[in-house]
């Protein structure tokens, strides 16, 4: 029998941990941290960049024909951790407690904007920049995030009363409002002064945490009551 990690779509898929060649990592690297200010890709400089990276400026070619190239791997970089992680976490959750998916899963992925700042940062900034290359990337993330999330939710029979297309729905405005909630995660101790509580930022993710479980919990029992209100109707109107 197989255990719950084992089970786990995709969990053993070795894209997701593939080390990056050196030279490739530190031009992303160096890439997230010059625009995780809000600069966007387009406006690096390669000699900046090399510089940044502690690498000759010709060194870029080797693994790159473009910056939208550079900017659409570091997207996918991320994608490759990201997800699978979520996945395990869903659905270990869902094996120890059913009820503890949706605070576990927003844990999860919280912890990881946070773990990589800089990637979340630029990406939120792309998100509506100027780069349609990137855009899409960053969108296309998102998509699949979501998408394995629904298959989740219906494999895991979370909401088994739920049409998969009102689950796909569901988990997509999920998926989206987890991503922009993140920037506020990620910059919950920016106005932080030295006279605060220590604890003050903590305090801060906790309630955005606990507000997004809220979210999560209300728009898919919203959705339930839905349903059944469209059954119910479906019901009334074939009978007259």
């Amino acid at each position: 029998m197989k255990s719950v990690t084992e089970a786990v779509p995709n969990a053993g898929d070795t894209a997701a941990t593939q080390e990056l060649p050196a030279g490739k990592r530190k031009l992303i690297e160096a890439a997230l941290r010059l625009t995780a200010g809000g600069r966007g890709f387009a406006s690096l400089g390669l000699r900046e960049l090399a510089r940044e990276a502690g690498l000759n400026p010709n060194t870029f070619y080797r693994h790159f024909d473009t910056l939208d190239d550079l900017a659409r791997e570091a997207v996918d970089s991320v994608s490759r951790r990201l997800r699978p992680m979520l996945r395990r976490e869903r659905w270990l959750a869902a094996h120890d407690e059913p009820h503890s998916v949706p605070r576990r899963a927003c844990v999860a992925f919280f912890a990881f904007a946070l773990e990589n700042r800089e990637a979340f940062l630029s990406a939120l900034a792309e998100y509506h920049g100027t780069s349609p290359a990137l855009r899409e990337a960053v969108r296309a993330t998102l998509h699949a995030v979501s998408a394995e999330m629904a298959d989740d939710v219906v494999q895991l029979q979370l909401m088994p009363a739920l049409p998969r297309d009102v689950v796909d729905e569901v988990c997509t405005q999920i998926v989206l409002q987890l991503f922009h909630l993140s920037a506020e995660f990620i910059g919950a101790d920016a106005d932080a002064s030295e006279e605060d509580n220590a604890n003050a930022d903590v305090a801060r993710r906790d309630a955005l945490v606990s507000y997004a479980e809220r979210f999560v919990v209300r728009l898919f029992a919203g959705s339930m009551v839905l349903a059944r209100h469209e059954e119910a109707q479906a019901a009334v109107s074939s009978r007259a």
